[in-house]
């Protein structure tokens, strides 16, 4: 049989890998320019049970000869042999053959390419195949997205899709040996080749690559085009696209214009909006734009063809030869069908079914486009995202997140594998070529996945990147797998809230609990917003392990992460074993007074007004009534006045006008304005008051300085007690004043000693003055003189000489009357300090920047007293902040710019460099 099959010429021959086993009876079959090409092939056999598993996946060879006896080749691989039934000693088959690219449709894979272009995507693919053998014939260059991913999507679905989407088209050339050793060489790699090409690449021609416009007929010896029309048909003549890019916070468009068809048709654009970040810049939206338009309009004119020209071939173009309109011009097929039946002998024929086709003919029906008509495949539609799925995050090896400005993260998802996948994950990537995969476990792996956040926008919204080890759920933007967007963060078995409970928690509440919980970096402490919802026991807590910072609101008790404690107290707790400091620029007010549902404004302090008011009153009493009496005045009382004008709405103490586009006056009835006006202070002060007490103790010292007066009224008693020492000092006067009760200076053991060391030392007493001394003498000294009188009678020490004077009797009654000679003793004096301490200076700081904080260098500004006079101006070095000191203390206003803000005051003994402490030198007290 073998040698029977082989001998002879046939119109139709086969080669596989079972040599001389078959004889083609006929053929049919498809090729086109971006598909792959199917031939059925019908043979005999005379052997019935031949073993066709040794067929399939192995090189196949169909020839078909030309009308010059030479042969035309389809080199491919047989993907199907399946046996037809027998006739005698004859047996049918049916071979399939098709490309190398068929294979891929028998792998479905899940992939991520990072940072490739189309072409390199394709080679990795290919790679994988060692029948693959392939061709590039690009100019232009291609984009590389960040990430390209095939899901639950075959090797051949994925790769058609790629090259749709990058407009390059694609056909398969065969190798077209002329002899046995040459074909042999072909067939060795399949023979075939996958061409993969752009709008710019050169058409290959066909071979013959001219063919006639002729009647096919069998007396024919030549080949010829029996049949050819054209075919006009309307289609898009624009295109537009646009895709936002968010890196670039624009969104990229670009348009496309053909040839209007026909003056009667509208425009007929087609307008795409691809995914977002579909093109990276204004230039590849414009290519895009203009290859899709090339696809559309590829039906515009086709030419319909059939004959017998056995050189057609899809992708090569023939020129047109004897038409009497198209004669000389090219034409390249797109689709060529072709049939055939086979010479066979008489024997042979006679099992075989009627086919309709002549014995020993070929013929064939193609689509062709002119000559220099771009090739673009139109786009093929992209698997959808089957919703959201989960992810670990990823990053650098020992850090604790990998992050970008802009929000983002890595993420590994668990059908990655590769070299360190998702616990429990696939080592074998199923790929010989790349058996590292592509899950990496480090910032390596895909892209930079943005994070959704629930508030984002210019400068402001909310902020919670996931950590690394983190699993997150992650969606997809328009269902587009290549478009990954972390949309949440989910807690697991590895991984338990914060405040679990319920079941199989060992927390003791039910899950009133909720907040945030972070914790440090490096594990080393945590910080917390708790929200408990517990009923009757409403709470919140901001608490961080650093230093036990904490605030705590409402009912206040025992917390540990998840875990209630016993109770503490309810209010607010605010605590740290840091420091601590309560700052406000305007002033701070502390209160224990409270209001029936807490109906007031923030500054309203109207009990604690009426009690200033009533001390103001009771100073001023005081004051009058001293000043009566030669006491000299309560210098303090006006600043008392100015602090009471400050905190009262009556006076200072409110807003004036409109705040923020919004009445300052308080509800007045159903009216949201009309009463009266909103308090605040006038001045940044501080003011604690509380209806009940105040008190203020510490084991240690307290410091209370006042760089102007310290005015303290007291309606009812004011004890002063030291267990020590009580000192107090003036620099300059000092006056204790006692309106009606009496006024005691007692040392219960130790002396009094009451001193003028410059001026009069005075008693006074409207009635009597007793000194007593009652267990040993009274001393009465003087350098040069003492005087004792009563009335008109006077007793003068002075000098040596004692001098008795009276109008009346001179008594002296004593027992005896001895007068002995003269006798003097030294006159010890106490020694009194001299000396008076060093004026005051009073000094200031004015930092002269905006409202937010920024220096203000060149600036001018001027510091005006209250009586209007420029004591220093100048202008803002580069540091910003001036400094002042004077002799007096006064209250100065700055002006910088116009506006007027106030003077920071400081008090201390001597001028200071407020950076150093340090005394300031004659340059710094220039400066």
């Amino acid at each position: 049989m073998a040698s029977r099959f082989v001998g002879g010429q046939h119109l139709v021959e086969i080669e596989t890998a079972l040599p001389g086993a078959f004889l083609v009876e006929r053929f049919h079959g498809q090729e086109a320019v971006c598909d792959s090409f199917r031939f059925e092939i019908d043979c005999i056999s005379t052997a019935s049970a031949l073993d066709t598993a040794a067929l399939v996946g192995e090189p196949l060879t169909l020839r078909l000869q030309r009308a010059d006896g030479s042969y035309r080749h389809w080199r491919g691989l047989c993907s199907q042999a399946a046996p037809l039934g027998s006739d005698g000693g004859y047996s049918r088959y049916r071979l399939t053959l098709e490309p190398w690219l068929a294979l891929l449709k028998l792998r479905r894979n899940a992939l991520i390419f990072q940072d490739r272009d189309a072409l390199e995507v394709l080679e990795r693919v290919f790679a994988d195949y060692p029948q693959a053998a392939w061709r590039f014939d690009v100019a232009r260059s291609l984009p590389k997205p960040a990430i390209t991913t095939q899901y639950r999507e075959s090797d051949y679905d994925f790769v058609l899709r790629l090259l749709a989407d990058a407009g390059l088209a694609w056909r398969f050339d065969h190798a077209q040996a002329e002899d046995e050793e040459n074909a042999a060489s072909a067939q060795g790699d399949g023979g075939h080749t996958l061409v993969i090409f752009d709008s710019q690449a050169e058409v290959p021609t066909a071979s013959p690559d001219t063919l006639r416009f002729h009647r096919t007929a069998s007396t024919e010896n030549e080949d010829a085009i029996g049949h050819f029309s054209e075919l006009r048909q309307a289609t898009p003549d624009a295109v537009g696209t646009a895709s936002w890019q968010a890196e670039q916070v624009e969104a990229l468009s670009a348009s496309a214009l053909g040839d209007p068809a026909g003056p009667n048709l509208p425009r007929r654009e087609v307008y795409s909006v691809p995914r977002s970040g579909r093109y990276a810049e204004r230039d590849h939206a414009q290519t895009t734009a203009e290859l899709r338009l090339d696809a559309l309009r590829l039906p515009q004119r086709l030419h319909a063809g059939s004959g017998s020209g056995r050189g057609v071939d899809a992708g090569r173009a023939f020129t047109l030869s004897q038409h009497p309109d198209l004669s000389g011009q090219a034409f390249v097929p797109l689709r060529v069908e072709h049939l055939a039946a086979n010479n066979l002998t008489s024997n042979a024929v006679a099992i075989l079914d009627t086919s309709g086709l002549e014995r020993g003919s070929y013929r064939n029906r193609f689509l062709a486009v002119p000559l220099g008509t771009a090739i673009v495949p139109l786009p093929r539609p992209k698997p959808i995202a089957p919703g959201a799925q989960t992810a670990r995050v990823v990053g650098l090896a020992d850090a604790a997140n990998t992050v970008t400005r802009d929000h983002q993260v890595r993420i590994q998802f668990a059908w990655q594998r590769g070299a360190a996948p998702t616990y429990g994950g696939a080592n074998e990537t199923g790929s010989g070529a790349h058996p590292d995969g592509h899950a990496p476990g480090d910032e390596t792996s895909g892209t930079w996945v943005r994070v959704a956040e629930w508030l984002a926008g210019p400068n402001w919204g909310s902020h919670a990147l996931p950590r690394i080890g983190a699993e997150v759920l992650v969606e997809f933007l328009h269902a587009d797998i290549d478009q990954p967007l972390v949309t949440g963060q989910l807690f697991n078995g590895e991984v338990a809230p914060p405040f679990a409970a319920g079941q199989d928690s060992p927390a003791n509440h039910i899950g009133t609990l909720s907040g945030l919980h972070t914790q440090s970096l490096d594990g080393s402490g945590r910080q917390q917003w708790v929200v408990d919802d517990a009923p009757g026991q409403l709470r919140q807590r901001l608490h961080t392990t650093l230093a036990d910072s904490r605030l705590e609101l409402g009912y206040l008790i025992q917390h540990g992460d998840a875990q209630r404690g016993a109770l503490r107290g309810q209010g607010f707790d605010l605590a740290t074993l840091g420091w601590g400091n309560l700052h406000a620029a305007q002033g701070v007010l502390l209160s224990t007074t409270a209001r029936a549902n807490a109906r007031s404004t923030q500054f309203d302090i109207a009990e604690a007004v009426a009690q200033l008011k009533g001390a103001q009153n009771t100073a001023q009493a005081l004051n009058d009534a001293a000043a009566q009496n030669q006491v000299p005045a309560l210098r303090g009382n006006p600043e008392q006045a100015a602090f009471l004008a400050a905190v009262d709405a009556q006076q200072d103490g409110k807003y004036d006008g409109d705040v923020a586009g919004q009445p300052a006056s308080k509800p007045s009835g159903e009216r949201r304005d009309g009463g009266d006006p909103v308090e605040r202070f006038a001045a940044a002060m501080l003011v604690a008051e509380s209806p009940d007490s105040l008190a203020a103790t510490t084991p240690a010292s307290a410091l209370a300085y006042a760089g102007g007066h310290s005015h303290l009224t007291v309606q009812d008693d004011a004890h002063f007690a030291a267990g020590q020492t009580f000192a107090a000092v003036s620099g300059a006067h000092t006056a204790l004043y006692a309106q009606q009760g009496p006024l005691r200076a007692i040392a219960a053991e130790g002396p009094v000693s009451v001193r003028a060391h410059v001026g009069t030392l005075e008693l006074l007493a409207d009635q009597s003055v007793t000194v007593t001394a009652t267990d040993e003498r009274i001393d009465v000294l003087a350098k040069q003189k003492i005087v004792l009188q009563a009335g008109q009678t006077r007793v003068t020490l002075e000098g040596g000489d004692i001098t008795f004077e009276c109008p009346g009797n001179f008594t002296v009654k004593a027992g005896m009357h001895p007068f002995k000679g003269g006798e003097g003793a030294p006159l010890i004096m106490p020694a009194l300090p001299s000396g008076l301490a060093e004026a005051f200076k009073y000094y200031g700081r004015l930092d002269i920047t905006n409202q937010d904080g920024k220096p203000l260098p060149g600036k001018r500004f001027k510091l005006v007293d209250k009586d209007g006079n420029v004591v220093k101006e100048g202008k803002a070095q580069a540091m910003t902040t001036e400094y002042h000191e004077q002799d007096e203390f006064d209250v100065l206003t700055a002006y910088i710019g116009g506006e007027s803000r106030g003077w920071e005051v400081m008090e201390f003994s001597e001028p200071l460099n407020p950076d150093e402490r340090e005394p300031l030198t004659s340059d710094e007290r220039e400066a």
